[in-house]
This record gives structure tokens, C-alpha cells and sequence, in this order.
């Protein structure tokens, strides 16, 4: 059995338990449309719904890369902080043992996406793990991040279901606008009226995670794309920007982070700025993004 199967009863429980408080809400739409999670064997970070058959096809490869992201992205933001307590360059993170396996971890997921056939989840790197001692806090957040990832994701499909989407959308424009539309259900649905900022980051940095995996494979990819979703740094910051008003909220130093690791990675120029807030710094990296856009 792969290792992400472990959560898979997790993973669709995840769907009403991510916002408890709104799950009289999360039932009813549940028991009113009676949608159905299907794990497909396809390539490519392509998560998608039939909307009408209602069902939400999850492809195994893209569920390894976003659980290899989540610990790697955690990993990466960790290491930058200490990195930088210590005034040693915080982009140079690869030194580490920990930052060793999870570059590694991350590449393994990439290479997922597009490998035929798939290659086994490598024994000597991290793993889903059910159950966990306390020496796998990086297993357990990544555990963590990764179904408040999984269940944004899966809330945006079955938006398209809920709003009435066609699967097959009239032009690029329509479908654009569907995405946003389902972009700003599923945010909603999971961070608004949320009070308790333990909860709100727990949430927030999962969502933006859900965000950030596309972003940075197009970074790494050297172009941004619109066709039928939006530019995937627009998503990004809007999904910020909607729910967090302090512009130095951890949830924009883990995006800049992430940003500029990929960033580095990918052989662009980071402009920064000492004096500005972690909100103004990601708006610095999406002027550059949009210079990389093609239609």
C-alpha cells in the first residue's frame, strides 16, 4: 500500500471536520448533493470534479506532491528562521540534514507528477505516518497541513458542483471566473468567522499551501499561464488577502519564504526590501511573477 493511503479515511473526513463549527452547514450541502472523492491514477498536479456525476477525482501522484510539499515547505520555512537568527544567509537552507531530506522528499514528489510509471516512496525519506512517536513533529504538521490542504482543495471542486458549473464552461473567461468563484467558497467556507488565531493559521497556512504548490511550479517552470484557471499568484494573494488584514501575519512570511526558495531555485532575481512588511514583500515577488505571465 503507498504511504499517503494512510490518511485517505482522514482525508475524507477532513471534508466536514475542517470547520467544525460550520458543520451543520458542511452536512447539509453533503446530504443535499451527495457528491463522491474518487482516487484516480492520473499524471499531473490535476485535481478536477465531473459536476455531473458530483464527483471529485483526486489523482494518488497529486496527493504524494502536496503531503511532500507540506513538510518540505514547513522544513524550508524553519530552517530560513534559524538561518537567519544566526545571520548566515537564509536562503543557503540545503546544509542541514532535515533541509537535506526535505529538498529531496520535494523533488521525489515533483518528479511524481509526470513519472510513468510511478516510483515507490523512497524508505530512507519521510513518509505519511498514522501513527506517530514524538520524535515525527515535522511527520505530524506535515500530517496536518496536508489535510487543511486536501480539504480546501476539495471544497473548491465541490463548489463547482454547488454553483451550478458546467463541466464544460463556455469560453476561458467563464471558466476563470468559475475558478474565482470556487476559490472564494472554499476560503470562505474555511477561514471566515474564525476567531481563534491558533485555528486561524492552523487553516490559513494549509489553504495557502493548497495555493502555493501551483505558484511555485510555475516559478520553477519559468512562466505564468492563463488559460482556464487565473494567474496562480493572483489566487494566492487573494486568498491572503481576504482573510489576513495584518500585513506582517505569519501566513505572508511563510508565502514569501516559499516564494523565495523556489525563486532562488529557479535562478531569478529576489528583490527585497528590509523595511517592508511581509505582505509588501510577497507584492514585490508577484510584480516580478507578472513580468513572467503569458497568455
Amino acid at each position: 500500500m503507498k504511504p499517503i493511503r494512510v490518511l485517505d479515511l482522514d482525508l475524507i473526513n477532513s471534508v466536514t471536520r475542517i470547520a467544525p463549527e460550520k458543520i451543520y452547514e458542511l452536512e447539509t450541502l453533503i446530504f443535499n448533493y451527495d457528491p463522491s472523492i474518487i482516487f484516480t491514477n492520473d499524471k499531473e498536479f490535476s485535481f478536477r470534479v465531473d459536476t455531473e456525476k458530483k464527483e471529485v477525482k483526486l489523482p494518488t501522484v497529486a496527493l504524494e506532491y502536496l503531503w511532500c510539499a507540506c513538510y518540505a515547505f514547513y522544513v524550508f520555512y524553519q530552517e530560513y528562521f534559524a538561518l537567519n537568527q544566526e545571520d548566515r544567509n537564509p536562503l543557503d537552507i540545503y546544509s542541514s540534514d532535515r533541509s537535506q531530506k526535505a529538498i529531496s522528499l520535494y523533488n521525489w514528489g515533483i518528479g511524481q507528477l509526470s513519472q510513468n510509471p510511478s516510483i515507490e516512496w523512497p524508505s530512507d525519506l519521510p513518509m505519511p505516518t498514522k501513527y506517530l512517536t514524538h520524535t515525527d513533529e515535522d511527520v505530524q504538521v506535515a500530517n496536518e497541513l496536508y489535510l487543511c490542504s486536501v480539504s480546501w482543495i476539495i471544497h473548491h471542486e465541490l463548489a463547482h458542483i454547488y454553483c451550478g458549473h458546467k463541466n464544460m464552461p463556455v469560453n476561458d473567461e467563464e471558466s476563470r471566473a468559475e475558478e474565482s468563484e470556487a476559490d472564494f467558497f472554499a476560503t470562505n467556507l474555511i477561514l471566515e468567522g474564525v476567531a481563534d488565531e491558533s485555528i486561524l493559521l492552523k487553516r490559513g497556512l494549509g489553504v495557502v499551501i493548497a495555493a502555493l504548490v501551483i505558484t511555485t511550479q510555475d516559478i520553477l517552470a519559468g512562466e505564468f499561464k492563463e488559460t482556464t484557471h487565473p494567474k496562480s499568484f493572483k489566487r494566492l494573494y487573494k486568498v491572503l488577502d481576504s482573510h489576513f488584514q495584518d500585513p506582517d501575519h505569519l501566513v505572508y512570511a511563510f508565502s514569501v519564504v516559499i516564494c523565495h526558495l523556489n525563486m532562488a531555485a529557479g535562478g531569478m532575481y529576489i528583490k527585497g526590501n528590509g523595511s517592508e512588511t511581509w505582505k509588501e514583500n510577497l507584492e514585490t515577488c508577484l510584480v516580478q511573477f507578472s513580468r513572467l505571465t503569458k497568455l
